[in-house]
């Protein structure tokens, strides 16, 4: 069983690889200045991956939200086991894309 310093470790860890995976598709995929379209996705892609959530009733500990619905699809309950993270990863995904079409219109300094 994880403590509670190996559990907030290994979750940084993961929005570490998560932010440096979106950073890696925007300078691979992208323009310097991606349009509204591209940051959208990349937003939404962010969105995805970062986007904690409960795993369960009664569990006290987040999670990535994408994690959790495709475990619980698979492994769990079925999509009735997925449904409320469910609502956290789509949730997660519109935030992203929002606040990067902000940022975009904005205009603030883009990660080098």
């Amino acid at each position: 069983m994880l403590t509670t310093q190996s559990y907030l470790i290994a979750l940084l860890l993961y929005w570490g690889a998560a932010i440096g995976g979106v950073w890696l598709l925007k300078r691979l995929w992208f323009a310097d200045e991606p349009g509204r379209g591209a940051a959208a996705l990349l937003g939404g892609i962010a969105g995805l991956l970062l986007a904690p959530a409960f795993p369960g009733e009664g569990v006290e500990t987040l999670a990535p939200a994408l994690i959790i619905v495709i475990f619980n699809v698979l492994f769990g309950e079925g999509v009735a086991s997925a449904a409320s993270p469910g609502v956290w990863l789509v949730t997660g995904a519109i935030a992203g894309a929002i606040v990067s079409l902000w940022w975009r219109r904005r205009g603030l300094p883009a990660s080098a």
